[in-house]
């Protein structure tokens, strides 16, 4: 059973004193064999807090094999396990599970959930119908089963799993949430608005119910609503990439630029590499005026996602503005490969070959210009931004 625990310490600094001496004391005990399987269980949770994946997984392999181990410790590790992303391990764990009680459905849809997530629609399905064989009156098998369809963009086949839900249990808040998003899909906004508020009725704690909300309010024009319903989510959630984003592009609707920078920010200190917060921010600085701060997200963003003709023409925005014509130019010619239906670029380029002293050139995107924008030949109007 042992292991190597050379980097143990790595795995879990920035824990107390009290914490390391823990988890050292439960790492001796496991070397030795001594372990019980909440020790073993609370072993695992620090070196997942560590992210010592490889770890992780070689304890709650001995974990799920344990003899002793009672279902509420194995049901965590399977949790563990899917958390990490050790589907395979963790399907053993749950099929021990069912072993302990074949009776219980939630290893079964837990197994189907990793069969979803593995792309094994066909197992997936099964093993949620076998869940819902297990307990036939559990609306949480239904509302499984509706996910796993939902996925796969079997609209109808989950409306059908979500309302079997409902009718057992009309407080099942996550089926009138996913219900909700399905009749958003086919233009049922009403219909969708209401099984939202339900949501949010039976559990004021869905965080995926505000958000869901938010954008309900967000698309019908009442962004004052929007902006409170996404709020209320992160306030539930406040690791949510996408809450944060879809605020802040609210903030931005409302004209509220310096709270919808800090939301961008939120995301970036969760997810350094995120092209829409690099984009956003930078386009918000470029609206400052702060063309040099607006440089460093839009390039940062453009390495990210180099094709991106939006990024390519703010960036292009940003050297014209630092009278860097030719800079500009180089990437307002990218957005012309990339997207030539865009009006915006040729009247850009205009700009610098303006500012180069070449009136043909400028002439002749101008024109270009304004076919683009369906305007008449003669008139410049600035595209808006």
């Amino acid at each position: 059973m042992a292991l190597r625990w050379e980097k143990l310490w790595e795995l879990a600094r920035g824990e107390t004193t009290d914490e390391s001496r823990e988890v050292a004391r439960l790492r001796r005990r496991f070397d030795r064999g001594e372990a019980d399987p909440h020790e073993i269980l609370e072993l695992a949770r620090h070196l997942v807090q560590g992210k010592g994946v490889t770890k992780t997984e070689d304890v709650l392999n001995v974990l799920i094999s344990h003899e002793g181990a009672e279902r509420a410790v194995l049901e965590e590790a399977c949790k563990l396990l899917e958390r990490i992303g050790s589907y395979d391990l963790a399907l053993k764990g749950y099929e021990r599970l069912t072993e302990h009680n074949p009776n219980l459905a939630f290893p079964f849809y837990s197994m189907g959930r990793i069969f979803e997530r593995q792309g094994k629609l066909e197992e997936a399905i099964g093993m949620h119908q076998h869940a819902i064989r297990t307990e036939p009156e559990n609306p949480e098998c239904y509302y499984r089963l509706g996910v796993a369809f939902t996925k796969n963009h079997l609209y109808d086949e989950a409306e059908q799993q979500y309302r079997k839900a409902l009718a057992l249990d009309a407080t099942h808040s996550k089926s009138y949430t996913n219900l909700g998003y399905i009749l958003d899909l086919r233009g049922k906004r009403s219909a969708a608005l209401q099984q939202f508020r339900k949501a949010v009725q039976h559990n004021p704690k869905s965080a995926e119910a505000h958000f869901n909300l938010g954008a309900l309010y967000g698309e019908s024009g009442d962004r004052e609503q929007a902006i409170k319903e996404f709020r209320i989510g992160l306030e539930i959630d406040p690791g949510s990439v996408e809450g944060h984003y879809n605020l802040g592009v609210a903030l931005i609707n409302a004209g509220c630029y310096e709270d919808a920078s800090d939301e961008f920010k939120k995301i970036l200190k969760i997810e350094s590499d995120n092209v829409h917060a690099l984009f956003y921010l930078g386009f918000l600085y470029y609206r400052k005026g702060v063309y040099s701060r607006s440089l460093k997200y839009l390039q940062q963003a453009s390495r990210l996602n180099p094709g991106n003709s939006s990024i390519l023409y703010y960036i292009g925005e940003c050297f014209n503005r630092l009278e860097q014509p030719k800079k500009a130019m180089e990437y307002y010619k990218r957005v012309t490969e990339i997207n030539p239906a865009d009006p915006r670029v040729y009247f850009s380029l205009g700009i610098t070959y303006e500012k180069q002293n070449d009136k043909r050139k400028a002439r002749e995107c101008y024109r270009l210009a304004a076919v683009k924008s369906h305007r008449g030949p003669h008139d410049r109007v600035r595209v808006s931004e």
